[in-house]
């Protein structure tokens, strides 16, 4: 008995295959995974494999199981559909009607919704796969992997304080991973949101301390107006460059960053900004009304948190429901068809620059009014580039980013006091951070060699002549 093929991509069961297949295939590579990592960690342990290879290989063979069991059962008859013009039963993944050769150019509602599951599965398998190597790494050295990931997720989630402070770490990330995911749509990689982050967040604290007279809501609004407006101009430089002259936006946005930092650093350092007496290049406190409300006791977890998944929301309507969505897909799948369908790319890439700065500058305004209550010279964490992490593992998806930025939240507050608990360096977050993107490469490549087998094989064949040359090769 022949049992159907799932239509959704092997990302959702491994994390190395891509296409449909037969559903044993994704228990068989779990198994085969299972069977590595449980075999390395037992050998680094005990001097063993064999016991960890087995005991690996029926783990990863019941847990590929368990997860393509639900996929198979239920999204494949959910994904069922006839033809509108016949009234065949036709393939979830066809894009036409094998019988009538009717083509669809809607996708229906559950399509969209396995396209959701698609990269969000991607974003949870690649976090997984992280973690695994990671605890292969740690044993390697001889720690305790178990113990390690066990404190770290205890200190990020282990009471209502420390899952406020997972919370607030990822809050920026969210900002930013946002603003870089709406360029990377377009195919315009702006690395320059963390240069936004510091000109807004320089902007928010001038209005914080210097219109001290103002109510608390007018100055907060304003201070984040403000910032937003400084951050989108500040990305619109090489947004024009990149429109007018055909400058790589990589480039100038990597420098405009460095001329963010140093320029805030010396405003307050020996600027007009800076405060005789205090180190580190601080500028004045803004004013206790604009400082951001907590949202929970003994934590900074503040109100920017509420703006972050305001923001979530906002660009998933944008996306999905403007013209401007709309322009950014086209533009991001094929240039060349854009510009002859009469969508103004000089204008979009404006647009877009401008709306990642915007984003850029959020995120440093609500670390100013939230966290620190002033401007310090070289405040950020690089969240910026964190942004650039998390639009890349989520796919450019808003809801991608959301859980990236989430669970890099839980590892840095957890990161901070894992060292006071264990002999593990606080270095692991990087490491994993590192994994994860190397694991975001791989599965980017893959993707890239999948789309471009697929083009290659739904070209038609060129006619030959009597020799058996092609056209091309004759013409050439």
């Amino acid at each position: 008995m022949f049992l159907p093929r799932t239509p959704l991509q092997y990302w959702v069961i491994c994390p190395i295959l891509g296409g449909p297949g037969p559903w044993w295939l994704g228990a068989l590579v779990w198994a085969a995974i299972g069977a590595v990592i449980t075999g390395g960690l037992f050998y680094a342990r005990h001097r063993s494999t064999v016991l960890g290879v087995l005991l690996g290989a029926a783990a990863g063979a019941v847990g590929g199981a368990l997860l393509l069991s639900p996929l198979w059962f239920f999204l494949v008859s959910l994904l069922d559909r006839r033809c509108v013009g016949c009234g065949a039963k036709v393939a979830p993944s066809g894009g036409s009607c094998t019988h009538c050769g009717h083509e669809f150019h809607e996708p229906s509602w559950a399509e969209s919704l396995v396209g959701i599951a698609h990269n969000t599965g991607r974003v949870i398998v690649t976090i997984e796969m992280a973690l695994l190597v990671g605890g292969v790494i740690l044993a390697l050295s001889g720690k305790n992997a178990v113990d390690t990931y066990r404190v770290l997720f205890e200190q990020g989630l282990g009471t209502d304080v420390k899952r406020a402070n997972a919370l607030l770490a990822a809050t920026p990330i969210i900002f930013t991973g946002l603003g870089t995911a709406l360029a990377f749509r377009m195919g315009i990689f702006n690395l320059g949101v963390e240069g936004s982050l510091y000109m807004g967040a320089l902007g928010a604290a001038w209005v914080g301390f210097t219109f001290v007279d103002w109510p608390g809501p007018v100055m907060i609004v304003v201070a984040f107006v403000f910032a937003m407006l400084i951050g989108g101009l500040w990305c619109l430089i090489p947004g024009y460059l990149k429109a007018r002259l055909r400058v790589d936006e990589v480039v100038t946005t990597i420098m405009l960053n460095y001329v963010a930092i140093e320029f805030t650093s010396y405003m307050v350092q020996s600027g007009p900004f800076f405060v005789p007496g205090k180190s580190n290049g601080m500028s004045e406190s803004i004013a206790e009304q604009a400082q951001l409300p907590r949202l929970v006791a003994r934590s900074q977890l503040n109100a920017s948190f509420i703006v972050a998944l305001v923001c979530v929301v906002v660009i998933i309507f944008i996306m999905r429901r403007l013209t401007l969505g709309y322009e950014l897909r086209i533009v991001g799948d094929n240039p060349l068809f854009a510009r002859w369908s009469g969508i103004p790319l000089g204008k979009t890439i404006l647009k877009v620059m401008f709306l990642s700065g915007l984003l850029g500058g959020m995120a440093g305004a609500g670390q100013v009014m939230g966290v620190h209550y002033n401007f310090t010279a070289r405040f950020s964490r690089g969240y910026g580039f964190d942004g650039m992490t998390m639009a890349l593992l989520g796919r450019n998806s808003p809801l991608g980013i959301l859980i990236g930025a989430l669970l890099f939240g839980v590892l840095r507050s957890g990161s901070t006091t894992v060292e006071m608990f264990t002999d593990v360096p606080i270095d692991l977050v990087d490491i994993l951070q590192a994994l994860i993107i190397f694991f975001v490469a791989i599965d980017l490549n893959v993707d890239f060699l999948r789309r471009r087998r697929a083009a290659s094989q739904s070209l038609p064949p060129q006619p030959r002549d009597d020799a058996g040359h092609s056209a091309a090769s004759v013409a050439a």
